[in-house]
């Protein structure tokens, strides 16, 4: 007979004994063994999985926002989700690469102490989590740049204290949100993926096809960019500007600055060169040291005494109504430019970078080609500056900021330099305006304090504003409508109109103090500023007209007689030998700037290294550009296109590669200019 467990064995469906012996024999992949170590982990845990998973879903979102929405039709819909599948490909990418890095060494841990494979976990999560922040934090740093954030960027714009104004603006209670719930959601996507119905899911899939699956993920991400640089060849594309993955491209940048001898420096490669313009000085440049031109510019009874040089933060000639701007933003400064004036309309910051203007306009030199600073990184420079100039024919000399002449050292290398007084924000906590400093007015009194301990000594100031730099600040009453609809760049206005108003108090107290008729005030800018033209904002990041083309403006009554617009392109490193020329003081002949008053039919050279090396020059009605990492040309007839929209460089190859020779010769020779000073 048959016992009664036979029996129960018996009555078992064949199926579910099949079952049962299928489940003793699977590995559950979730389940850690002994030692700590899942087969998964040796294989391909799903803990990656899930972190890779959820981090490339934040980089999706991220691009998500960042791509305009301008759908109306089926089909346009179908076209955008092409495209924003194309941008996040590269951080579909980023994710999968670093979770499979992150298996290896697990991997690799495998015979190790259970402890040290689960630090590791930890660790790895806890690295997708900070990932996972960055990918939503760039995308208001891409706002505002129109660039990712490189570590030669984080480098150039020094530390984060004096930016937090800015910053603030484009951190709004949603990113804020997402910067909390994104990591959250990343931590718990391996927790998600170890449930039952995850597991039931996912544990027939295997490892094999996990594995297969990233690759053919990698494999899409490497088609999508062929497909960018192929198709969307025009650098200010906006959707070839967001399909990068902004994790690889600080990653990247680290490793090529940690592989070069020295950080932060940039070598360039040209075929040919022309430096025709530096070695052949002509006109001025050929004067010896300490010499004037035989006649005077202005004769000594109407000659100047003292010089004020205002520098306006962030102020293109787009902007400045002495220069035709649209916008009714300098009302002020256009009387007084009609009255005892003269306006130069072609003058270019050789740098969209404050540090950078501060050395051409107080040494007349050009900057460093590259991302490091003089006024930072090279104290032992040694070309004499406007101050110490001035003080050697008995001026008394200032340097006044609304900011922190603090950021990047400025306050060390003016001081080294003859200037006997640097004022700033730091001395009038009372007047903050924003982490970027205070008000301007209040500096300007600073000035006139400054100026009333010796008033009948011949001055030097240099004014230096902060109010019209981003996020920018206008009065708090009576604001002027300019019909723009960027709340921004209304803001910006009313801040410059401000701006103007302030400067004519300040030569109104100079009036009241019988100091208007013998000082020259000379106001320019520090650079541009753009508001969505090219797809650029702010600065630093391009050389298009909106951030080299600056104002100048010279005022003083000596100059009435004097033709009021001069069209001749001129440089900043020309405004300190121009302003010493109305001094009839002799400038020094390694100064690279001549008086614009002297020297014409002059090539201007600038630069732009925010993230990108991009370099330029303006010759004539002729504007060039040449971006040095991908070799792409920019050429531009200004006279018949301001808006540089026309780009003739395929049209007119041979003037092209003039221009490109002249670059290539500019950088060259400016090398090694710099070394014989200082600077290596």
């Amino acid at each position: 007979m048959t016992s009664a467990q036979d029996t129960d064995l018996v009555a078992v469906p064949r199926a579910a004994v099949r079952e049962t012996v299928a489940r003793e024999q699977t590995v559950d992949l979730f389940q850690p063994q002994p030692g700590g170590i899942s087969p998964a982990t040796a294989e391909f845990d799903s803990i990656w999985l899930a972190l890779a998973t959820s981090l490339a879903a934040v980089g999706i979102v991220g691009k998500w926002i960042l791509l305009p929405f301008p759908v109306s039709t089926v089909g346009e819909f179908v076209r955008w989700v092409l495209r924003l599948a194309v941008i996040s490909a590269p951080d579909m990418c980023f994710a999968c690469g670093l979770a499979v890095v992150c298996w290896f060494v697990a991997y690799t841990l495998r015979w190790w102490p259970s402890l040290v494979g689960r630090t590791w976990r930890r660790c790895s999560m806890g690295l997708f989590a900070v990932c996972a922040v960055y990918a939503v934090a760039s995308v208001p740093m891409f706002k505002v740049t129109k660039v990712p954030f490189t570590v030669r960027l984080l480098s150039f714009v020094g530390g984060p204290e004096v930016m937090l104004s800015s910053a603030g603006e484009y951190f709004p209670a949603g990113i804020v949100a997402l910067l909390i719930a994104c990591p959250v959601a990343v931590l718990m996507a391996p927790w998600a993926l170890r449930q039952r119905s995850a597991r039931r899911v996912l544990a027939p899939v295997g490892w094999r096809v996990m594995v297969v699956a990233l690759a053919g993920v990698v494999a899409g991400g490497m088609a999508c960019q062929r497909y960018v640089k192929a198709e969307w060849t025009d650098p200010n594309r906006w959707e070839r500007r967001i399909a990068r993955s902004p994790h690889w491209v600080l990653v990247a940048s680290c490793v090529e600055e940690l592989s070069k001898d020295r950080p932060f420096t940039h070598t360039y490669s040209f075929d040919e060169i022309d430096d025709s313009d530096f070695r052949k000085p002509i006109g001025a440049a050929s004067l010896p040291e300490n010499s004037l031109p035989s006649q005077p510019l202005v004769p000594a009874e109407q000659r100047p005494k003292n010089v004020i040089l205002i520098v306006l933060e962030s102020t293109g000639v787009d902007y400045f109504g002495t220069h035709g701007s649209r916008f009714p933003t300098t009302p002020n400064v256009d009387r007084l430019a009609k009255e005892k004036g003269v306006v130069f309309e072609n003058v270019y910051a050789q740098a969209a970078s404050s540090c950078k203007s501060l050395v051409a306009l107080t040494n007349s030199v050009y900057p460093r080609p590259d991302w490091l600073l003089i006024v930072r990184d090279n104290p032992q420079f040694d070309v004499i500056s406007l101050p110490q100039v001035l003080k050697e024919h008995g001026y008394r000399t200032c340097y006044a900021h609304s900011g922190y002449w603090g950021w990047q050292k400025r306050d060390r290398f003016l001081k080294a330099r003859g200037a006997d007084a640097v004022l700033d924000a730091s001395t009038h906590p009372e007047h903050q305006i924003s982490s970027w400093g205070i008000d301007d007015r209040a500096m300007y009194q600073d000035v006139l304090d400054w100026i009333d301990a010796e008033p009948s000594k011949p001055f030097f100031a240099f004014a230096y504003t902060i109010e019209t730099h981003h996020p920018y600040y206008p009065p708090s009453d009576g604001l002027y409508d300019f019909g723009v609809e960027d709340e921004e760049q209304a803001r910006y206005l009313n801040a410059l109109r401000a701006a103007d108003a302030k400067i004519a108090w300040l030569i109104a107290e100079l009036e009241k103090r019988g100091l208007a008729e013998s000082t020259l005030i000379a106001i320019t800018a520090d650079h541009g500023e753009s508001f969505g033209e090219h797809n650029q904002r702010t600065h630093s990041f391009g050389i298009y007209e909106q951030t080299v083309h600056v104002p100048l403006v010279l005022l003083h009554a000596s100059l009435k007689d004097m033709p009021r617009r001069d069209d001749n392109v001129g440089r900043h490193i020309d405004i300190a030998p121009t302003l010493l020329d109305l001094l009839n003081v002799p400038a020094p002949a390694v100064w690279q700037g001549r008086s614009l008053f002297r020297e014409r039919d002059r090539r201007a050279y600038f630069l732009s290294v925010g993230n990108e090396v991009v370099l330029g020059l303006r010759d004539g009605r002729y504007k060039y550009h040449y971006y040095v990492d991908t070799s792409l040309e920019e050429l531009f007839d200004l006279q018949t296109d301001r808006a540089e929209s026309q780009n003739l460089a395929t049209a007119e190859p041979e003037r092209a590669r003039q221009y490109r020779r002249r670059l290539g010769g500019w950088v060259t020779y400016q090398r090694e200019f710099l070394a014989k000073h200082g600077v290596r």
